[in-house]
């Protein structure tokens, strides 16, 4: 039910403004931090120092987590991090500037929380990083079991409170010189060693929204998610050792085939950490109750507990609720001496500031320009031609791709593609043609700035990942070979940062078979166009596995006989490319 009470009340000069103002606050009141304040990117005032000798840490996200995870930039973790709306992903624009300016010739990693939109734009920011020559990798931390093993096995757990426990773990061995796959390992051990649930007594509400939804006033839910998803239990308020008893138990249980993703030993010298997380709206005198109860807990179930940790680690703006997480503990790996390691940040633990400055306000200094792309001369009227024959195309079929979507989505995938290929055509004339890469990394960089989303991500990431490989394949000349040996790379990179795969009911169902049917010199294309549009067609027998429509019943879905939206755009796109050729 959607509701207008005092909890809508928020300190603000204007939702627009309230991100912005509130990092500067950050910086105002913690004088080791720098801010990029256009690009919402706050990194550590002694970063070149810090570069030279070590790989750098970046991480980001939506705001209203704080102090998630700006809190934790500092000597000894992160080197920056970026931040977006509330609860929105900041661009691929604001990740590359970060990226930018803390660069390290070590390397950097890139942590988040694994979400579709951190997902896909930290990626593209982290593929065009790439063409610049940084060295640069991304990996995403999820922790959440709210969601069991049946329904995720596409998009994996949720990104929760452990990812700060990650994030300290990396940027300790970091500072010790480890190397970027070093560095990467250890986060990998606490995303594969690290579970986390968590629990709200009612949502929380987003700035500038003018209603949200509320539980019982005798509610809770099990499981809600950071941005109000949807939990797995609803239950009537409960004593709190009933209730941590029953979260502690789903975190330990080695029976629960769907969401135990602990490997716990059956004897007393299994060691774990313990991180009691306050969602933002729980007072710390009911906050210390939950630590004592889950410390009992602990302790009750033989396990060694080495260290507790409390406090405001990933809020959920004012959510009242805990999270718990536990983190298995390998003595052989230091665990505890890389989180016993000092930091000086303002998260971890919470610190003054020793001095007020009002010098907040750092520069681009560090970044750099794109290398050179130029290959050789390329015929750039045919170039042209194929762009406006791609665009005129989809251009053409927007009304049947928003009436698809309309059915079985949200009915926005023909406008966001018809905006897109209308803002390439206005964009040819300042369109580099005689460069293949620098072509098709303009392409990228209009989708971007002109439409929003998913896929807009997934086509940038692609088109980026095409305009690497067209420079790591080029021999010299861009002939049709190579065309399609860096189709086939574009289409590696990008089902790294996807689950989708053929079957699933995507997009992926009309690019696979195409890049699959090309020859390596090309001479097959009708075929691949043929094989695309084949692929398009069999989305309408199938149920869907990501996407809007996934949330949809497998009856209503496959009784529509539709293809997919995004799909069925895509073989447009490749119809009129093809035949302008």
């Amino acid at each position: 039910m959607a509701l207008e009470t005092n909890a809508a009340k928020h300190v603000m000069n204007a939702p627009e403004t309230l991100v912005s103002d509130s990092i500067k606050g950050l910086c105002y009141a913690n004088p080791h931090l720098r801010l990029l304040e256009e690009e919402k990117v706050v990194y550590y005032a002694n970063v070149d120092e810090m570069a030279l000798n070590q790989v750098t840490l970046i991480s980001g996200g939506g705001s209203g987590h704080e102090p998630g995870y700006a809190g934790l930039v500092g000597e000894g973790c992160l080197a920056a991090n970026v931040s977006g709306h509330v609860f929105a992903s900041p661009s691929s624009s604001q990740v590359l500037a970060a990226i930018e300016r803390v660069k390290s010739p070590h390397g950097t990693l890139v942590i988040i929380m694994n979400y579709t939109g951190d997902c896909l734009n930290f990626a593209l920011a982290v593929e065009r990083a790439k063409t610049r020559g940084i060295k640069v990798d991304l990996i995403a931390v999820g922790d959440d079991i709210a969601v069991g093993k049946s329904k995720n096995t596409k998009v994996g757990r949720r990104g929760m409170a452990a990812t700060t426990l990650a994030i300290k773990l990396a940027g300790a061995l970091a500072s010790r010189g480890a190397t970027l796959e070093q560095v990467k390992e250890i986060t990998q051990y606490a995303i594969d060693n690290s579970a986390t649930i968590g629990v709200a007594l009612d949502h929380c509400h987003v700035p500038g929204s003018s209603s949200f939804s509320q539980l019982g006033p005798h509610e809770m839910e099990i499981g809600m998610g950071i941005h109000n998803e949807t939990g797995f239990l609803k239950a009537n308020m409960m004593p709190a050792k009933e209730l941590v008893v029953k979260m502690m138990n789903m975190l330990v249980d080695q029976h629960d085939s769907d969401r135990s993703y602990l490997n716990l030993s059956s004897d007393e010298t299994q060691s774990v950490v313990l991180l009691v997380n306050n969602l933002g709206g729980i007072p710390m005198v009911e906050l210390n109750l939950v630590v004592k109860e889950a410390v009992d807990y602990i302790t009750s179930h033989k396990l060694k507990l080495e260290r507790v940790y409390v406090g405001p680690f990933v809020t959920s703006l004012n959510m009242p609720g805990f999270s718990l997480s536990l983190l298995v503990v390998d003595h052989s790996r230091n665990i505890l001496q890389l989180l016993d390691q000092q930091v000086h940040v303002s998260g971890w633990p919470l610190t003054a500031a020793q001095s007020f400055s009002d010098a907040i306000h750092g520069d681009n200094s560090a970044a750099i320009k794109s290398p050179e792309l130029v290959i050789e001369e390329y015929h750039g009227q045919v170039i042209e031609t194929a762009i406006r024959g791609a665009t005129n195309s989809v251009i053409a079929a927007e009304p049947r791709i928003t009436d698809y979507d309309t059915i079985l989505g949200d009915g926005d995938c023909g406008q966001t593609l018809k905006t897109a290929a209308l803002a390439i055509q206005e964009a040819i004339p300042s369109l580099d043609l005689t460069s293949a890469p620098k072509t098709i990394l303009g392409i990228a960089d209009v989708i971007e700035h002109s439409v929003g989303g998913t896929s807009s991500a997934i086509y940038c990431i692609f088109f980026n990942a095409l305009a690497s490989g067209l420079l790591k394949y080029a021999k010299p000349s861009v002939d049709a070979s190579v065309w399609v040996l860096a189709a086939k790379h574009a289409l590696s990179t990008l089902m790294t940062y996807t689950k989708a795969r053929v079957g699933d009911r995507t997009l992926m169902d009309t690019l696979c078979p195409f890049i699959d049917t090309l020859n390596e010199d090309a001479t097959n294309v009708d075929q691949a166009v043929q094989a695309a549009r084949e692929g398009t067609n069999s989305t309408c027998n199938l149920s869907a596995k990501l996407g809007r429509s996934s949330y949809l019943s497998n009856k209503e879905v496959l009784e529509s006989g539709i293809p997919d939206a995004g799909a069925y755009g895509l073989a447009e796109i490749l119809d009129g490319l093809v035949a302008s050729l």
